[in-house]
Formats: structure tokens, sequence, C-alpha cells
């Protein structure tokens, strides 16, 4: 249910148009695909793409985030955070099951 909000926030929300050079072999294979899947256009497929990237960037960071952390394990500041992360994650994934 959240998905279908989050979506329906996206799509009510101002669209901006912007400008880009791309490999025509990448359009070429859009156009391929939209052309196989109606309802979709070249916007809603370039908007797919974009947020699995950024999904990716999301990851990557995190996962710096926690290599840098490992290497200050005796901080305490960092001790302390990781207490309240790992009940808040405790708290989080017990309500899921």
């Amino acid at each position: 249910m959240s998905d279908m909000m989050s979506s329906n926030n996206r799509s009510a929300r101002r669209r901006v148009k912007v400008g880009a050079t791309l490999d025509p072999e990448l359009v070429a294979a859009v156009d391929s695909h939209v052309a196989r899947h109606s309802g979709l256009d070249r916007s809603a497929v370039i908007d797919e793409a974009l947020r699995l990237w950024q999904e990716r960037e999301q990851g990557l960071a995190m996962q710096r985030q926690i290599r840098e952390d490992a290497g200050r394990r005796d901080d305490p500041e960092r001790v302390a955070w990781r207490r309240v992360r790992d009940a808040g994650a405790a708290r989080t994934f017990w309500r899921r099951r």
C-alpha cells in the first residue's frame, strides 16, 4: 500500500523536463520495450532506471559507512550509536515477524 501511495505522490508532483544526449542503442532498447508494453513511455522507463541508480548509490553509501564504522570499533560515540541502531533494528524487525 505504501508503494501505491508513494507512486501516487510522485506522479502528483510537478515533473521536470530535462534534455540529455543518450547512446542510440539504449534509446532503441527503451523504444522497443515501450512498444511492447502499453501504458509505458520513455519517461517512465527513465524514471525507473534513475530510481534503480539512486537505490544502488544509497546502498554503496551505506556500505562505505559500515566499513568506516567497522574501522572505529573503540570510539565511544560509535559504540553508543551502534547500541541505539541495533535496538532500533531489533524493534523494527521484531514487529515484522
